[in-house]
């Protein structure tokens, strides 16, 4: 069994939203399957989504303006 823990000391922040029943029952059986917590379920999923040109990944199918895409790459731009 694995075992979920951050090193002692590791920055967190906390975060409330509302979420649909069906997203709140499938992060529910995730957890159990994986004898999680939530919160490794919710940071494993953020993290298993890889950016595509817009900034965000593909699979999750949401829109980002114009404005706002050319925002994003600009900031990448400066990073590198």
């Amino acid at each position: 069994m694995a075992t979920y823990r951050r090193e002692r000391g590791a920055p967190t922040v906390g975060m409330h939203m509302k979420l649909s029943p069906e997203v709140k029952s499938l992060i529910d059986e995730y957890a159990s399957v994986a004898n999680a917590p939530q919160w490794a379920i919710v940071e494993a999923a953020i993290r298993a989504g890889k950016p595509g040109p817009n900034g965000l990944p593909p699979e999750w199918e949401l829109e980002v303006g114009d404005e706002q895409i050319v925002m994003q790459l600009d900031s990448r731009k400066k990073a590198t």
